[in-house]
Formats: structure tokens, sequence, C-alpha cells
């Protein structure tokens, strides 16, 4: 879908006019522009995909060559069935490609939102598809990567996309026949073999295996570890089970191993031609016309698609002047020369904490915890007999950083156990059946929670990159992917702006809404009172909050949230927070707010001059939440609903900007002094015991100290579940018996066997590309579920282990 410019986005490229982004690849970013002359000069102008290539794409040797020698061979490549491209430029300072835009969803989407097509549609899109391979191969081009991710589903019919990897059969490659180009889930056994084996067979090898997952909603050769997947394509062990048994003959044919035994693309077509005129089914053609309607939405502005409005707001004409647009965000200082300061860890904390670490210098949470992990409390406040609300870094649902099962709960068939991500995690959540993680790259993965053995992924909507934060502070996230959340037996996250509900053991859809994507780390929809809650809108600025049914997807109420048009530094998470006693607690642009849950209704509201109140940890009949007033960091306990203070004491010995207040229970409250997790901090961060009522000091335990140019050590948010506050290093389980708020228990320290042990920074240019998640060493999660403790490392190692018990050292 469209999404808004952003601050650094360019306005012209070429002849073109930027309207809106598109995405984010591999390459660069891509914008849909418009050219004014479209060789009718009474006609519209001509709406145009212009995909951008990033500068150390462009730098290397002999890419302008390569770049130049690609884009002229697509030019002459025309076909009913192709999305053309028009123009190009190897020569700008960013180098750019033209392509006509179609409005339409990919394939990939398609199936994931409407589910597997009927074998007359297959029959249609892949007789359609097979005529623009033949058109590509008379040309003496080879595509090299068909894959449900590029082709389009227009209202006249699929459109194959993306030669931005093609080359002349005849050519010599530039790239290195060590170096495999395509991806893998739909590459063939030449591709496997080395990017100089692949030749037009290779193309049918893939588009057959498009149709399978076309036909089925599965990948033919399945998921897993990529060499596991590798395997299985260069062995031709592809999995056809769905497929009507017809069909299954023809695209038999093309899944073998020899490429001069496969079907011709021209024969593949007339193989499955449909007999008569088939159309989209409704479900497919309604989601095709959403990608119509935004794109008459965003051509009837006048101007470019801005932050503060949406497509489908167009009408209202309340949109951003251009030159109101902001170009500097709270990004980092221009170096006094050129090259890498040595203060990078300290440099970026200051430039990055209000971004990521939301709240953080006025006490608010973390930024590896959030409210969104289940809903529901245990009745009368018992221990429950099973896991429904499931667990994240900042707890359950209510944000608490308390998890209410006891030491005898645990998921399903559960027995400890050491496992592994085939990504990097970046936020995750668990309950009786699944540990599921957002991965960096936008997707995510789920694994059994009973033996760790892995259950499914999800690809994150078509944008490719790496989670990050960028110099001048924006944020970003592939797909707009948010953390995950888990109740009883589903899953639930927004990707590619759809809030998305996955039944948990099997990752199979349920249902999806439209929603908004992630603004910060630590965004996340919410669970609670059998409803969802998320965010709606494309940009913080004007978006809404809403509830949806638990089982149906439904909306049950929706009501405006944010502000249409914000200043840079107003620009917040907005997601919501924490839930209890029938309360939801998010923050909009002024401060911290309450809503029934089940209708929307306001009960109380906490602006900035109050308090500076910007997390919130919900306990019964209370909510709890740091600030920093008046030179000193502070406590404040909330009534629950109204907000009203109920009383307020100081935190010793913190520092501003210091002070993330992460669990309280009924008796104490937990503090975490210290740095944000990828400065240096050469003076130690510790953990802070205190009553909740009187603020009296009960305990500070410090954690290693992070310094840099040595192996980093960093320590998890902690939790209290069974009257035990529960933390995690790079080595460690530590765990302290809080005793009911009275004196706390010694240290605990359990050795995590197979944890991944302190690990040393990896060296890249953040000046040039800011803070990639996927290179910065962050903290291991810890989720207890009951009796069952998970440690995800930022490496993606898992450990189950045992809560540990009073004798536990």
């Amino acid at each position: 879908m469209l999404g808004p410019l952003r601050e650094d986005s360019p306005r012209h490229i070429g002849p073109y006019t930027v309207l809106a982004r598109l995405g984010a690849g591999g390459m660069g970013e891509v914008f849909l522009g418009l050219r004014e002359y479209s060789g009718d000069p009474g006609g519209p102008p001509a709406a145009v995909a212009v995909k951008t290539v990033r500068r150390d794409v462009a730098q290397d040797p002999g890419f302008r060559q390569r770049f130049r020698r690609e884009t002229e061979v697509a030019r002459s490549v025309t076909g009913r069935a192709l999305a053309p491209v028009l123009d190009a430029d190897a020569d700008a300072d960013v180098p750019w490609l033209a392509t006509g835009f179609v409005a339409g969803p990919t394939l990939s989407a398609a199936v994931r939102r409407s589910g597997a097509l009927d074998e007359e549609e297959v029959r249609k899109l892949g007789a359609e598809l097979a005529g623009a391979l033949e058109t590509v191969h008379a040309a003496g081009v080879v595509h090299r990567d068909v894959k449900p991710g590029n082709v389009l589903l227009a209202a006249a019919g699929p459109r194959l996309i993306d030669f931005g990897i093609a080359r002349g059969a005849g050519a010599t490659p530039l790239t290195t026949t060590s170096r495999m180009i395509g991806s893998p889930a739909f590459m063939s056994p030449e591709h496997v073999a080395g990017s100089g084996r692949v030749v037009p067979a290779s193309d049918v090898f893939c588009l057959a295996s498009v149709l399978c997952f076309a036909a089925t909603g599965r990948d033919p050769f399945g998921d897993g570890p990529v060499a596991a997947v590798l395997y299985r394509v260069k062995y031709v062990e592809a999995d056809l089970d769905g497929v009507p048994d017809a069909l299954r003959a023809v695209l038999q044919d093309c899944l073998v191993a020899d490429p001069a035994a496969r079907l011709t693309s021209a024969q593949l077509a007339a193989r499955l031609a449909p007999e008569g005129s088939v159309r989209w089914p409704d479900p497919v053609a309604a989601h095709i016309a959403e990608y119509e309607r935004e794109l008459a939405s965003v051509r009837s502005l006048g101007g470019p698609l801005l932050p503060g409005y949406t497509p489908t707001e167009a009408a209202t004409g309340s949109r951003t002047p251009a030159d109101q647009l902001p170009t500097q965000g709270p990004g980092l200082p221009a170096p006094d020369a050129p090259g890498r300061p040595a203060g990078r860890r300290r440099l970026l904390g200051a430039a990055l904490a209000g971004i990521v670490l939301v709240g953080a210098a006025t006490g608010g949470l973390l930024a590896l915890r959030d409210g969104g992990g289940g809903g529901g409390d245990a009745e009368g406040g018992k221990t429950p007999a099973r896991i429904v609300a499931g667990v994240d870094t900042g707890g359950g649902p209510d944000g608490s950083g308390t998890v209410s099962y006891g030491r005898d709960v645990l998921p399903t068939g559960w027995k400890p156990w050491k496992g592994a991500f085939t990504g990097i995690p970046l936020g995750c959540a668990a309950g009786r059946d699944v540990l599921v993680c957002r991965r960096t790259d936008g997707s995510y993965e789920a694994v059994s929670a009973a033996d760790g053995k892995r259950l499914w992924e999800y690809a994150a909507a078509e944008e490719e990159g790496d989670a990050r934060i960028s110099p001048t502070g924006q944020f970003f996230m592939p797909g707009g992917s948010t953390r995950p959340a888990v109740h009883d037996d589903s899953v639930y996250f927004a990707t590619g702006n759809r809030l998305v509900s996955l039944d948990a053991p099997t990752g199979k859809p349920r249902w999806d809404v439209r929603s908004g994507g992630a603004y910060l780390l630590e965004s996340a929809p919410l669970v609670s009172d059998g409803l969802v809650f998320a965010n709606i809108g494309d940009l913080p600025d004007g978006s809404e909050i809403a509830a949806f049914d638990l089982r149906t997807g439904q909306q049950v109420w929706r009501k405006p949230l944010v502000a249409q048009e914000l200043a840079q530094a107003q620009k917040d998470n907005f997601w919501p927070l924490a839930a209890g006693d029938g309360v939801l607690y998010i923050r909009n642009e002024e401060g911290l707010r309450a809503l029934r849950t089940k209708d929307g209704a306001e009960l109380g509201r906490m602006t900035d001059e109050d308090t500076r109140c910007r997390g919130a940890l919900a306990r019964p009949r209370l909510v709890f939440c740091g600030s920093y007033q008046g030179g000193g960091a502070m406590l404040n306990r909330l009534e629950a609903g109204s907000l009203e203070v109920d009383g307020q004491f100081s935190v010793p010995s913190v520092e501003p900007n210091e002070a993330p207040l992460v669990a309280v229970d009924d008796h104490v409250a937990v503090v975490v002094r210290g740095a944000l997790p990828w400065e240096d901090d050469p003076g130690g961060s510790e953990i802070l015991l205190m009553r909740r009522d009187s603020g009296k000091l009960l305990g500070r335990y410090p954690l290693d100290k992070r310094i840099a140019g040595t192996p980093t050590n960093p320590a998890s948010v902690p939790v209290i579940i069974e009257d035990t506050l529960v933390w995690a290093d790079t080595t460690t389980l530590y765990s302290v018996a809080l005793n009911g708020g009275a004196e706390p228990g010694s240290v605990r320290r359990t050795a995590l066997a197979g944890a991944p042990g302190p690990v040393a920074e990896e060296e890249y240019d953040v000046l040039e590309w800011g803070l990639l998640m996927s290179k910065e060493i962050l903290p291991p999660e810890v989720l207890p579920t009951g009796g069952a403790v998970h440690v995800v490392y930022h490496q993606g190692t898992v450990l189950s282990v045992a809560l540990p018990g009073p004798g536990s050292s």
C-alpha cells in the first residue's frame, strides 16, 4: 500500500515527481511517481514505480556498468503481463529505474490475505505469467527471480515485475558465480549451483514453484534453515500435496532436475490455458480495488503524500503543506571531522534516547518491553490452572513486569530445551504452545514452547531491509512489523499495515484487518477483555486506537487518539501500553490516557505538565509510572482509570534519563539505573528494588559495565514471577526471593549451559547508516511462562530452563 514520504525522501527523481513511498528492498527505496507527459497530451500523467539504488550499492566497482546494461536489456522487453521498464539513469548521483506502476497486491500478499486460488484461477495466472516469460526469453533475457513477491495482481491480470537482476542470456556475468541471486524458497537447482548456471529453463522451474504456492498457500520446498531449503531445491524434493491432479501433472513436468527436460515457457503457457474467461475471486478483486482507490486518492492530492496524511483521507484536504515538512529530526549532530567519532555509543544514546527508549527521560518503559502480551486476568487473583494470557518482557497484558502464573504452571509437555531461531530476534512473546519472535527483517518465527522445535514463520510485507534508526533519528522496521502478542491459541501482530491473527501452533491465518505499523521498537497490539487493541494509522500523526473482537477481527470501537500534525519531538509509540480492571492505558502527544476497554470511553488523562508520566504499569486498582521531575527521578502511584495521583516518592541515586520503571507487584517496584542498551556505560548499571508504597530501598544489584572495544555482557529487563525477581545476562540466570516486600533473599545464580557468553560488537559506520538492530548486541529477553523460563539471545540462541527454586545456586 502507499505510504507517506519521509523527511529525507526525494521530491523529484529524474523527470518524475515523487508522490508516495512504496517500500524498500535490498537495493534501495521505491517511490510512486508521475511523469507529466505520458504520450497523450490530453491524458492524465502516467503513474510509475521509481526504484532508487542505495549509495553503498552504487559505489560497488562495476555496478553502474551492470545497471546500465541490465536496464537497457529490460527496456527492450515488452508484453501484456509485464510491468514495462520505462526509463533509467545509471549515471545519476543516486541511480534509479522507472517501471510502470501496477495498482494491486503481490501474489504473496493476496494469498496470505485471501487464501489459495482454485485450479482455474491458478491456470489463468500461470498461463499469463508463462506467456510473459516467453516474451522475456525471446528477447534473450533471463528473469532470475520469479517469486510470489515479484508477481503483482492487477484488475486486468497478473504482471511480472523486477528485472533488477535480469541479464542477457549470452552476457558475461558481472556477479561472481559463487553468489546466489534469487529467493531461496523459489530458486531452481541452477540457482543453488551458482548464478552463472541460471538459464531460461530456471525461470520455468521457479514459475512452477510459484504456481504451487498459489494453489496451496505453501512454499513447495518448505521452510526452515536456508541450507535445508536449498537442499530440497537442489534435489527437487517438492511438496505438491494439495495441488489438483491435472495441474500437478503439468507442474511436475517443470519441476525436474535437468533443465533440458523441463517444459519451455511456451509449452507451459499452452498446457495451462484455462477454458473460457476466468476472473479473480471476489476477495482478491476487493484487495485490488483497495490499491486502485489509494492510487486515485494520492493522485487527487495535487502534491506528495506527507506525514500527517493517509491516502484515504485525501478528500478532506487536510494535509501538511510541503514547506512545513520537517527537514531534520532530533538526529545526530554533525561530526566535527569526517570519519567515525570515538564516542559512538554515547553519541547514539544522546540522539536516540527519546526515540527508542520511550519515556527514558521521564522514567518510561525500556525499549525491549511492552504491554502487548495477552489478555484477561486470572479470576479472583488466583494462580490460573493453564496458560491463557501470553507473556512478554513486560509480563502480561497489564504491562506490570509481573507474571501471574505459578511455578507449577508449564507449557503443554514442557521439558528444559535449547534451540535457535534462524533469524535475529527483536521482540518476542510466549504462551502455552509457542514462543514467537519478530526478526530484524520484519518477519516472524515461532518455535514450540514445549521443546523448541520450529513450528512456522511468517514473512514481512514486501519490504526488505533491516530494522534500524537512521542518523536523523527515524525508526525503520521492514513492513512496519510490530512485536507479537500471544493469547490462548492465537498470535497477533501488525505487518504491512494489517493486524493479523494466526493459529499459534500452525501459523495459519484466522483474520486480518487494516491497522497501523510499528512506530518504535516496542509497538505491539495488546489483548485483554476479549478484545485486541491496535493503533490505526500509517503515521503517528492523526492515528487512532481501535478494538477488535478477539476471534473474528470485527471492529468493536475506534477512537481518535493523536493530533493530525505533530512536531518531531512529539512523535511517540502511541500503541497500547497496558490494560487492567477494564481500563486500557495509552499515550497520545499530550500524555497518558485511560480508556474503558469495552467502548473506548475516556476515564482519565494525565498531561505531561502534570507528572511527565509516559509509561503505565497496571496493578489492581492502581497504575504506576516513572517520571523525572524537579531534578530527580520519581515513582508515581495513580488511581486506576481516573489517573488521579495517589502517591509519589523519589528514586534514590539516579541521574536523569537513567530510571525506567520496569516492574511492580503488590509490594515492590523495580527500577533499572543505567545507560541505554547500546550506550557505553563505564560507570555500570544496576537494578534497584524498592517498596512500592514508601520508596524504601530494599536492594541494589550491579550489572556488568559496558565499555567500547570490550566484549559485551548485557542484562535483560528484570521480571517478577512467583515472588521472585528474575533476569539474565549472556552466561547466567539470576533470581532473588522478594519475600513479600520484606528483606529480599540473596542473589541466586544459575549457570545457563549453551548461553553465548559476552560478545564483541561489530564495527560499522553508524553515521552513514544509523543504528542497525542486526549489528547491535542487544540484551537477552526473559519470558517466564510459569515454571518455565525462556531466555532469548540476540544471536538467536534460545534456552528454556526451570524457574530456580529457593535453594538454587
